[in-house]
């Protein structure tokens, strides 16, 4: 009997496009969202995410989720082996809610990190490379920035290694990439007010901001992210700098009564940072056209005159 080629060459695809499907299917069952890493993720407004769903029902998701392959045990989840695989999300939270919401297929990346830090660098990174950002969401960003970096070099020193004399923990010279033999000069807050074309008091602002986020509960902290809770910087800043309760803040009254109590230490925002504010905000309304973009620009507008009487 005659081999016929092509059958056996259709029988061997159509068995490894069914394993492929099958891992596939296993990978997506097994999806683990990790609460450290979603809060990571900029909340969408309801107007937002109702116009992300409408667009994957009528078009699908044409955007991969993005997946970090991690053994369990890594990260404190139970597991029956040492071996046994977790797929941690790492991009595409909100796309995963409306394909899980609607049955609805998807496609998927995965990653390699070899620490939940080096996620967490990657998850920063990847939003403050995004265009649909606030100017509050990009502040929030640079700042977790700046805290992470400044965190792993501290991590880094070799043992035995002390802080430099009248040197700040931010003020360590930066640890060169891999394969960069010659040391940055520049700090931290200089590196990446360079990079984001900022003053290096901006960037330190942004971090105590961002520390100040993360004493909020999350459901507090994304709504001011999203823009629905307007409240100055300076209040979050001066939360990030002097509240050091473990309990976290959930009333956005209790943060007005905080800033009252320590009005003392209250730092005006410098003219440079407002004028930023204003000119992403312009540049994001000439795009969108909508109203609350016009409004919070107006506000910056009006914030911005008070401290110039």
């Amino acid at each position: 009997m005659k081999t016929n080629i092509k059958d056996i060459l259709a029988t061997k695809t159509k068995q490894a496009l069914s394993s492929n499907i099958l891992q596939a299917d296993n990978i997506k069952k097994n999806i683990v969202i990790i609460d450290e890493l979603r809060s990571l993720i900029p909340p969408l407004s309801s107007e937002e995410y109702a116009q992300l769903e409408t667009n994957i029902l009528t078009h699908g998701c044409q955007t991969p989720l993005q997946l970090w392959q991690t053994p369990k045990q890594s990260l404190g989840i139970t597991a029956s082996n040492s071996d046994e695989i977790a797929y941690v999300l790492i991009d595409g939270h909100n796309r995963f809610k409306v394909c899980s919401a609607h049955n609805l297929p998807f496609e998927i990346y995965q990653l390699s990190f070899d620490s939940i830090k080096e996620a967490k660098d990657y998850m920063i990174n990847l939003q403050l490379g995004r265009r649909n950002l606030s100017p509050t969401q990009i502040a929030y960003f640079r700042g977790l920035r700046y805290n992470n970096e400044k965190a792993n070099k501290t991590e880094n020193l070799s043992k035995g290694q002390n802080v430099l004399s009248g040197k700040n923990e931010e003020d360590f010279v930066n640890v060169p990439p891999k394969g960069q033999n010659v040391p940055s000069k520049l700090s931290t807050a200089e590196r990446l007010a360079e990079e984001y074309k900022v003053n290096p008091k901006t960037i330190k602002r942004d971090a105590e901001f961002a520390k100040g986020l993360e004493k909020l509960e999350s459901s507090l902290r994304n709504q001011i992210l999203d823009g629905t809770i307007k409240i100055d910087k300076s209040a979050i800043q001066e939360i990030g700098k002097n509240y050091h309760s473990d309990n976290l803040i959930g009333d956005i009254a209790e943060i007005e009564n905080l800033t009252l109590t320590n009005s003392h230490t209250k730092e005006v925002i410098p003219i440079k940072e407002k004028l930023d504010e204003i000119s992403a905000l312009l540049k994001k309304f000439s795009k969108t056209q909508k109203k609350s973009d016009l409004e919070e620009l107006i506000k910056t507008a009006k914030e911005t005159l008070k401290i110039l009487k």
